[in-house]
């Protein structure tokens, strides 16, 4: 069976996407998810085969989402779904990425998901360097946006500014969330979740569920159990653990041996 998750923020999308998968004998819905981080933490639970993943997704779209997936150890097949937009399908066809145009037809599902199953058997490795490539546009204009962003928290009666190359690192704090800069560390109004989206431009790496790191400020590495890590950050005095999902992409990050 092939492990299926949807993810569209709207649930008459999702539920006809359901209903169309339910058809296909090898095909079994493992969940549903309704924004980037919630497919993020159920392919890091339930290790879907395959993605339907809507690219209009508020918050962090879906071709972020997708670059996210990349820093897990098993990358699952994708199949793009989104509204037309004629310069997004050219790039899906120049790099061979699978895409379904809403209203999804059944017929053009059964192809999509027959590419899927010949890439299944075929231990096709592939897919990974051609959502880089429909990435690389994405990447470059994120990086001219990121050249003025700041996160502003209050503190006792007056409001911080915070440049979002400065933050070190955030944290889960109940509903709330804790964030890291210069020595200091502030409370925000929003779950963890909120803020990874409102940061999604800051170049954060995601080490575990309840922290997300800047690279720039990690002074150490410690080996921990089961081959993972713990971090020391900078101006942080607690060691942050690496989820043993994470550890691949933060030797690939780090060049580490």
């Amino acid at each position: 069976m092939i492990r299926t998750l949807i993810a569209d923020d709207e649930k008459p999308a999702r539920d006809e996407l359901r209903w169309l998968l339910e058809k296909e004998k090898d095909i079994e819905v493992c969940g549903e998810a309704a924004n980037g981080m919630e497919v993020l933490e159920q392919v890091e639970q339930d290790h879907p085969d395959l993605i339907l993943l809507d690219i209009q997704m508020p918050g962090m779209s879906g071709l972020e989402t997708a670059a996210q997936l990349m820093s897990l150890p098993r990358f699952p097949q994708i199949i793009f779904v989104t509204a037309y937009d004629q310069f997004a399908i050219e790039a899906f066809d120049v790099n061979a990425v699978d895409y379904l145009l809403k209203p999804v037809e059944q017929s053009r599902l059964d192809r999509a998901l027959n590419r899927i199953r010949n890439r299944l058997n075929s231990d096709d490795q592939d897919l990974e360097k051609r959502i880089l490539n429909l990435l690389k546009p994405l990447k470059a204009e994120q990086g001219k946006a990121q050249a003025f962003r700041k996160l502003t928290v209050y503190e006792e009666d007056h409001f911080v500014p915070l440049d979002f190359a400065d933050i070190v690192m955030v944290a889960a704090d109940g509903r709330q969330s804790l964030v890291y800069a210069g020595n200091r560390s502030y409370s925000y109004r929003t779950g963890l979740r909120e803020l990874e989206t409102l940061l999604q431009e800051a170049s954060l790496f995601k080490c575990h569920r309840s922290f997300s790191i800047n690279p720039r400020f990690i002074e150490r590495i410690e080996p921990w159990f089961n081959s993972s890590y713990k971090i020391k950050m900078k101006g942080v005095d607690e060691l942050i653990p690496v989820s043993r999902s994470y550890t691949s992409e933060l030797k690939k990050l780090l060049n580490m041996d």
